[in-house]
């Protein structure tokens, strides 16, 4: 179960950071700064950081599917500790 716990963690933790950062690289286009762009998303433009963020919001959304996969499997089984 350790693992399915660190799993949760680590999606919870994605699909904040993947919402954080699509959210700044809106913020930044609605703002029409260019000067911003280096300050809140670290270089590359926003599109680039929208895309990132698409990815680690996907990822964080596989993990967490994967990890209720797993406690459902080791509650089924009784495996669970």
């Amino acid at each position: 179960m350790f693992f399915t716990r660190a799993g949760r963690v680590i999606a919870w933790l994605a699909v904040i950071l993947g919402g954080t950062r699509i959210a700044m690289a809106l913020f930044v286009v609605q703002s029409g700064d260019p000067s911003l762009i280096p300050r809140y998303l670290g270089g590359g433009t926003t599109g680039d950081s929208i895309n990132l963020g698409i990815y680690e919001l996907t990822f964080g959304i596989v993990v967490g599917v994967l990890t209720d996969i797993s406690r459902s499997v080791a509650n089924t089984t009784g495996t669970q500790s």
